[in-house]
């Protein structure tokens, strides 16, 4: 039982941690975005025109919620809809100039935040949780 109370207490300190790192970014930022559309701005930077499915399959979302993120996000111009010329359903999404913009001030903003909250760890602390967490995020490929 002692084991199992550790674990649920690492989870959900993580969790809380997680929690508080994203309340700081949209208190501090001054972007009227949450974290999903700032990923699917990531993601059609990374990756390109996408269909709004993969997008859906690769952040885990529904495809609802990617509809409901996508209003905002082509209302601001950050993206642009395309229909592809063979099957006029399928569409394609991509990032703007803007919504670039918006991206690398997303980035500046998280980079403070994230340095805030580690620099309470010594460089030795901050080495082993990167190590910790490139493990944890390698067996969950």
């Amino acid at each position: 039982m002692k084991d199992e109370q550790t674990f649920f207490n690492l989870l959900h300190t993580m969790d809380q941690v997680t929690n508080k790192m994203l309340i700081r970014f949209q208190r501090e930022s001054e972007l009227s975005l949450g974290i999903s559309h700032i990923l699917v701005l990531l993601e059609l930077h990374n990756n390109g025109e996408l269909r709004p499915s993969d997008l859906a399959e690769t952040l885990g979302y529904t495809p609802a919620s990617l509809t409901h993120l996508s209003t905002k996000l082509i209302k601001n111009e950050y993206i642009t809809l395309r229909n592809d010329k063979e099957d006029r359903r399928t569409k394609y999404w991509n990032i703007t100039p803007l919504g670039l913009e918006v991206l690398n001030e997303a980035k500046r903003y998280g980079q403070q935040v994230r340095t805030e909250f580690f620099s309470h760890l010594s460089a030795a602390e901050q080495s082993q949780l990167l190590k910790i967490y490139t493990k944890l995020n390698e067996t969950f490929i």
